[in-house]
């Protein structure tokens, strides 16, 4: 397939974080049904995208632990489009920025999913509207049509029935700890039992936090089902929480279903002096805002890609 004349794209890929996030049951098909609240945050990975004549998807990642072959979501993302139009989809070549660790709780490979799904209908001028990408997003993953809409969203079903959220919050920051180990999703969800399941009854009151732009309210009703899962089952949960609190950031939450950390301070200063003190090791710390927007296009660099 010769390949169309778009040039090279360069894309962003946000990370998120859920300030609520309840798990409700397990359904027969093995998914489970939640109440949560996704939030982009304006840190993430960033994908240098572009079309190849082969009929492949090629892979490079500055990130050792991130799998270059049909296991990795960008891999997956070329083949589900392809699938949906025959003879429209060529080759891809895709170099990745990897930012966000994997098993971090922040979305990082549903990111890149998403990124890859809007190059893609950009580099081979499939022209699909937003609806119809996260459509096929919802098969990539559950938090996966989130990042084609980004900005603040309530998620039901698995995660794929998105509505939006006025965010009216003042400005905050955010500053997230991945603590230089990884957490299984899919572990996650198998621990889960009966006693685990939440009915979802904060969710409203957070919603109503975050229309108010309340803080202080918004704070009080945040929770994460996997909080207590994950710190019962690995005490380096409690230690981060309480070094994170040392420094002065408010209400650390679990990213996620884990590994990741992420609180809240009430300036960028603030923010970037934690971020220096909890900084070392193998832990990938950051500091963001909360981001309006999902996947988006970045400025082609003057070089090139």
């Amino acid at each position: 397939m010769s390949v169309p004349p778009t040039p090279a794209l360069r894309l962003f890929a946000p990370a998120k974080f859920n300030p609520y996030l309840a798990v409700r049951r397990r359904r027969p098909d093995g998914f489970h049904d939640l109440d949560t609240i996704f939030q982009a945050l304006n840190w993430g990975d960033e994908l240098r995208c572009r079309p190849l004549d082969q009929d492949v998807c090629r892979i490079a990642c500055d990130h050792p632990g991130v799998p270059l072959g049909p296991g990795n979501l960008i891999a997956r993302a070329w083949e589900r489009l392809r699938a949906a139009f025959p003879g429209r989809v060529g080759g891809l070549a895709v170099d990745l920025i990897k930012r966000i660790p994997p098993g971090a709780g922040l979305g990082g490979g549903s990111a890149d999913a998403a990124a890859t799904l809007v190059a893609l209908n950009r580099l081979y001028h499939l022209r699909l509207p937003a609806h119809a990408l996260e459509e096929l997003a919802a098969d990539l993953g559950s938090d996966c049509p989130f990042f084609i809409r980004g900005g603040t969203q309530v998620g039901c079903g698995r995660g794929e029935q998105l509505r939006p959220i006025r965010n009216r919050l003042p400005t905050r920051w955010i500053v997230g700890v991945w603590p230089g180990f990884p957490s299984s999703t899919a572990a996650a969800y198998r621990r889960i039992t009966p006693a685990d399941w939440h009915d979802g009854h904060g969710l409203a009151a957070a919603i109503d936090a975050i229309e108010r732009g309340d803080w202080i309210a918004l704070q009080k009703c945040m929770y994460n089902t996997f909080s207590t899962l994950v710190s019962d089952t690995d005490l380096r949960y409690n230690t981060l929480r309480e070094e994170i609190s040392a420094h002065g950031l408010t209400h650390p939450l679990l990213a996620g279903s884990g590994s990741s950390i992420v609180a809240f301070a009430a300036s960028h200063a603030a923010a970037s002096a934690a971020a220096r003190r909890l900084a070392g090791g193998s832990r990938v710390v950051f500091s963001s805002r909360f981001r309006r927007r999902g996947v988006g296009l970045l400025a082609p660099r003057r070089s090139g890609l």
